[in-house]
C-alpha cells in the first residue's frame, strides 16, 4: 500500500473514512509488533493496537502532517500499552516492578475527547452486552474501578468479575473491528 499524500491527509483530518481505513490497513501490522513488543502476549497487543487506533481517529486534528502519523502511533501506542501494563502490575500488587520499568507516564483515557459516531457505537455496543458484563465492562474500564472494588460493588467474586471483563472486552473489540471495516 503506498504511502498518504498530503491530499488525502487533509481528508484524513477532516474524517474522510476511505483514508482512515487506508491508513489503518497500512500500519495495522506495525504497530501490533510494536504493541506486541510491551505486552508479549497477543491478546494484549490486540487491545493496545485496536485502542492506539481510536486515539488515532480522535486526534486525526492534531497531527501535523502526513509523516507524522507513524511517530504518533508509536508514541500512542507505548503510552497505551505502558498504562495497560501499569494497570496490570498495579492489579497484582508489583507497584515495585512498574517503578523500575517505567518513569513517570501517565495517561488518562478520562482526559480523551470522544469523536460523536465513535462513541454512540461503542454506546451501543456496550449496550448489547449482556447485563452483568455491561456493568462490569463500564465500572472497569470507563470507571477505572479495579476487580475487587468490582467484585465488591457488585456483590460478585472477583474471579467472576475477571471472566465477565474478558468476554464482554472481546465482545467489543470484536463487534469495534467490524464496525471499523464497514464504515471504513
Amino acid at each position: 500500500m503506498g504511502e498518504i499524500s498530503e491530499k488525502d491527509f487533509i481528508g484524513f483530518q477532516n474524517g474522510n473514512e476511505q483514508v482512515f481505513k487506508q491508513i489503518f490497513e497500512q500500519y495495522w501490522r506495525t504497530v501490533f509488533n510494536y504493541a506486541n513488543g510491551f505486552c508479549k502476549n497477543r491478546d494484549d497487543a490486540e487491545e493496545v493496537t485496536q485502542e492506539t487506533f481510536t486515539k488515532l481517529f480522535l486526534y486525526r486534528k492534531r497531527i501535523a502532517d502526513e509523516q507524522s502519523l507513524l511517530p504518533f502511533l508509536f508514541a500512542v501506542s507505548k503510552r497505551i500499552a505502558i498504562s495497560f501494563f501499569r494497570k496490570k502490575i498495579i492489579r497484582e500488587n508489583s507497584v515495585a516492578d512498574i517503578q523500575l520499568s517505567i518513569e513517570t507516564v501517565s495517561y488518562n483515557t478520562k482526559e480523551t475527547i470522544l469523536n460523536n459516531e465513535l462513541n454512540n457505537a461503542l454506546e451501543k455496543i456496550i449496550a448489547e452486552l449482556p447485563i452483568q458484563q455491561q456493568k462490569v465492562f463500564v465500572l472497569n474500564k470507563m470507571e477505572d474501578l479495579s476487580y475487587q472494588e468490582i467484585a465488591d460493588e457488585l456483590g460478585i467474586s472477583k474471579n467472576t468479575v475477571k471472566n465477565h471483563l474478558i468476554v464482554a472486552s472481546k465482545t467489543v473489540r470484536i463487534k469495534l473491528q467490524k464496525l471499523l471495516y464497514i464504515f471504513f
